[in-house]
């Protein structure tokens, strides 16, 4: 009992050192709160504003390194995959039949094209006929004057025989010509011959003159 007391009163003045040491510590710590109250959260903070900077640092290096990888992987993967040129039924549909109205255009071009063509040969060949169909008219019209001239010679030489005859002789030959060619020379004799010779006539083929030159105005 003796001894256990012995021990105890040994270990106590221990207790009791440590006791006051550790309250002398936080004593201490107390009064230097009490002088510099921030001087912990200052002395704190620096480490922990560093190690907060440094892990939003790496953080955003992580993030950045991400992007670049990202972005390498979608140029990658769209120059590998490529374009969509795929259309639907209704897209090929119009560029079917825009192609056929295009086939169609060209088409009708060519034979607009070719109708042109042959319109300026039809042209052409308009031309040169007209130019000989006037040629034509010309050396017609030539040939109408040579024998009117012709003709006009004859009924004067006519004209001129008849009159020199006597009315009687001459109205024997009229009877027997034909009218057109009677009334012909008589518009051109003299009024005092025609007379004489119609007066030698029939009476029925001096009528049917007479009316044939009234009813051309003679």
């Amino acid at each position: 009992m003796l001894k256990k007391l012995k021990q105890q009163f040994r270990i106590l003045p221990m207790v009791i050192f440590l006791a006051v040491l550790t309250l002398s510590i936080r004593v201490n710590n107390l009064f230097d709160q009490l002088k510099n109250p921030y001087a912990s959260q200052f002395s704190i903070a620096p480490s922990n504003a560093f190690a907060e900077e440094k892990d939003a640092k790496d953080a955003q290096e992580t993030a950045d390194l991400n992007k670049i990888l990202e972005s390498s992987d979608t140029a990658a993967q769209n120059a590998a995959t490529p374009p969509n040129t795929t259309f639907s039924q209704s897209e090929i549909m119009i560029l079917q039949e825009l192609a056929a109205r295009r086939e169609a255009l060209d088409i009708r071009s060519r034979e607009i094209d070719k109708k042109a063509v042959q319109l300026r040969v039809a042209e052409q060949e308009i031309d040169k006929r007209l130019a000989q169909l006037r040629d034509y008219e010309e050396k017609l019209r030539k040939l109408i004057k040579e024998y009117n001239d012709k003709e006009r010679a004859k009924i004067d030489a006519l004209v001129k025989v008849y009159s020199t005859m006597k009315p009687k002789d001459a109205a024997r030959i009229f009877n027997t010509l034909d009218i057109d060619v009677t009334v012909s020379l008589l518009k051109d004799m003299k009024p005092s011959t025609s007379s004489a010779i119609l007066s030698q006539m029939k009476a029925e083929k001096a009528k049917e003159i007479t009316d044939k030159i009234i009813g051309n105005n003679f």
